[in-house]
């Protein structure tokens, strides 16, 4: 229930929502401008979000059945701490390679922790914690604990491929909508000629894109994907989605707007879609933005980072238009 109380498991709650359903991206509304005058939008909005909710219930059974068989091998979970330690260890005393093995670290590290206390709770070695295991999973959940798995499943070359043609899949179909949200506004905000071919002009934002993504090839690789995490896929999507919510119900009205949607479908939205236009939609998002920056103001100022200084200057270019 703690875990509850934390404004950042509900912010992260809603950007998986945001990132499944492709709100505040601008690719459903792109995508939309393709349907006829007359489509039935409360349909395929109410469809979209029940296949989406099932699909996540259903991947959550093989992801959680992974997980639970990692935390629960004890000789991976410890190796995967162990291995650490026994670096951090042989760099602080400059011993040999390979002078402390799995085999013999707790040996070792009882030796070492009687002769050099101080210098063995200086290293902060990390403990073989069965919950820091679960919850440390973040973005290595696909890359790593589930290629880990895939090795100890019979036939393990098969479905190696099929995961990761499965990943690739994925990445694919999601950059379809946000390379529209990008093409429709320049083309109907006359940003560029619409004389231009789409096809050339996907290919320049493909390829914009590419090489903007380039930097999480380096080395500091993942440090850069929780950078654009940070800026561009948690924190600014709520507030996109939320003066969208309120620009529709607040400024262009929702009698104007429920007509536009009874003209489209042919019958007046009910009482749950005003309650939460009105209401629901945008204090939830409200209150998960005022806790956050509650929560943030309240704790040390902190964040460790290769180089601040460039990093600082390239947030702004970071935050969604």
């Amino acid at each position: 229930m703690n875990i509850l109380k934390n404004p950042r498991v509900w912010l992260d709650a809603a950007t998986q929502i945001f990132f499944s359903l492709s709100l505040a991206f601008g690719g459903l509304i792109a995508f939309s401008s393709y349907n006829s005058p007359k489509n039935d939008c409360e349909k395929d909005a109410v469809t979209i979000a029940i296949v989406n909710s099932m699909t996540s219930l259903y991947a959550s059974i093989p992801v959680f059945s992974i997980l639970g068989f990692k935390a629960t091998t004890g000789k991976i979970l410890k190796h995967a701490f162990s291995g650490r330690n026994i670096i951090s260890i042989i760099n602080e005393f400059d011993l040999p390679d390979q002078s402390i093995m799995r085999d013999n670290y707790t040996i070792w590290f009882g030796f070492l922790n009687t002769t050099h206390p101080k210098k063995i709770a200086s290293l902060k070695l990390r403990s073989c914690d069965l919950q820091e295991f679960l919850d440390a999973s973040g973005t290595g959940l696909a890359f790593i604990v589930f290629t880990e798995a895939i090795i100890l499943m019979p036939g393990s070359q098969g479905w190696a491929v099929l995961f990761f043609v499965m990943l690739f899949s994925l990445g694919l179909s999601s950059m379809f909508g946000n390379i529209e949200g990008i093409l429709t506004p320049l083309l109907e905000l006359h940003v560029v000629s619409k004389s231009v071919p789409k096809e050339v002009l996907s290919g320049v934002i493909c390829l914009v894109s590419f090489v903007t993504a380039l930097c999480f090839t380096l080395r500091s690789g993942s440090y850069w994907l929780e950078v654009f995490d940070s800026y561009a896929g948690s924190l600014p999507l709520l507030i996109i989605a939320f003066f969208e919510v309120t620009g529709v119900v607040y400024v262009y009205g929702i009698k104007r707007f429920s007509e536009d949607v009874k003209w489209m479908t042919g019958r007046q939205p009910n009482f749950y879609w005003q309650v939460s236009w009105r209401i629901i939609s945008p204090l939830l998002m409200l209150t998960v933005f005022i806790a956050f920056v509650t929560l943030q103001t309240q704790k040390q100022p902190s964040y460790g980072a290769w180089n601040p200084k460039y990093r600082r200057h390239l947030n702004p270019y970071l935050l969604p238009p």
